[in-house]
C-alpha cells in the first residue's frame, strides 16, 4: 500500500485530497491544526500539527517516520491567508504569512526527505497569486499571502534541482478559485466559476501518479508561468 503525507486536511482541499487517495487505496497521513478530520477511515493517521511552531515540525516529522519508514507522496497543503483585505504590506502579518506558508513547509520537507525515494512527488500547494509573470495584481490586498506564495515556487524549483538525481519529483500547483473558506475570502469577481475541493483533488491525485517531469508549476493539466 502507497502512503502520502497530506497537511492541513480538515477541511476544503486537503480533505477531499484525503478522501480521494482513501478511495484510491493509498494509506492517508494527514495532519490538522485546531479542528480534528472529520472523517474515519481503517487507513487515515490522523496527526495535530501546528506548521507555524518548530517544535512541531520536528515532533510531526519523527511520527510519520515511525509510521511510514517509506512515503510516496507529500502534499504540502496546509498554508494561512490573513491579510485578505489588508491594502498595506503589514510587516508582523508578512512574517506570520512567511512562518506558516513557507519556512513550515521548508521544514516538514526537508524532515522527510530522507523517507522518500525515486518515484515519490512532492506538491507544493500554491496560487496564481504566486506567480510573477502573471502575478493576477486585479486589487492592492494580499501582501503576504501573495510573497509567501511567490517564495515557496521558488522553494519548489531549488528542491526540484536538488532532488533531481534521486528520482524524486518536486511540482507546484494552483488550484484556480476553488468553493473553500480561503477560496470565498480572496474572491473578488462574483461571475466567475468555482471549482469544488473535489476537483482540485481528483487534479492532485493526477499529478501525483502520471506527472513525471520535476520542478514545473500546474494548474488544471497544464503548466503555468513562473
Amino acid at each position: 500500500m502507497k502512503t502520502v503525507v497530506i497537511t492541513g486536511t480538515s477541511k476544503g482541499i486537503g480533505l477531499a485530497t484525503a478522501k480521494k487517495f482513501l478511495d484510491e487505496g493509498w494509506r492517508v497521513i494527514g495532519t490538522y491544526f485546531d479542528k480534528p478530520i472529520p472523517l474515519e477511515h481503517e487507513n487515515l493517521v490522523a496527526i495535530q500539527y501546528d506548521q507555524g511552531n518548530s517544535e512541531s515540525v520536528a515532533e510531526v516529522a519523527t511520527q510519520i517516520a515511525k509510521i511510514a519508514p517509506s512515503v510516496d507522496a507529500l502534499v504540502n497543503n496546509a498554508g494561512i491567508l490573513i491579510d485578505a483585505t489588508d491594502k498595506v504590506a503589514d510587516p508582523v502579518k508578512i512574517r506570520k504569512t512567511l512562518e506558516v506558508n513557507v519556512i513550515g513547509v521548508i521544514d516538514l520537507t526537508e524532515r522527510l526527505l530522507a523517507l522518500l525515494h525515486t518515484g515519490s512527488h512532492i506538491v507544493n500547494m500554491n496560487s496564481g497569486y504566486g506567480s510573477i509573470s502573471k502575478p493576477e495584481l486585479d486589487d492592492e490586498t494580499s501582501s503576504g499571502y501573495r510573497i509567501s506564495k511567490a517564495a515557496l515556487n521558488m522553494y519548489t524549483r531549488h528542491l526540484a534541482f536538488r532532488v533531481e538525481s534521486k528520482g524524486i519529483i518536486v511540482s507546484a500547483f494552483a488550484p484556480g478559485w476553488v468553493n473553500t473558506d480561503m477560496g470565498n475570502i480572496i474572491a473578488t469577481d462574483t461571475d466567475r466559476p468555482y471549482r469544488e475541493p473535489e476537483e482540485a483533488a481528483d487534479d492532485i491525485f493526477q499529478l501525483v501518479t502520471t506527472v513525471t517531469e520535476t520542478g514545473q508549476f500546474w494548474k488544471e493539466g497544464q503548466k503555468m508561468d513562473w
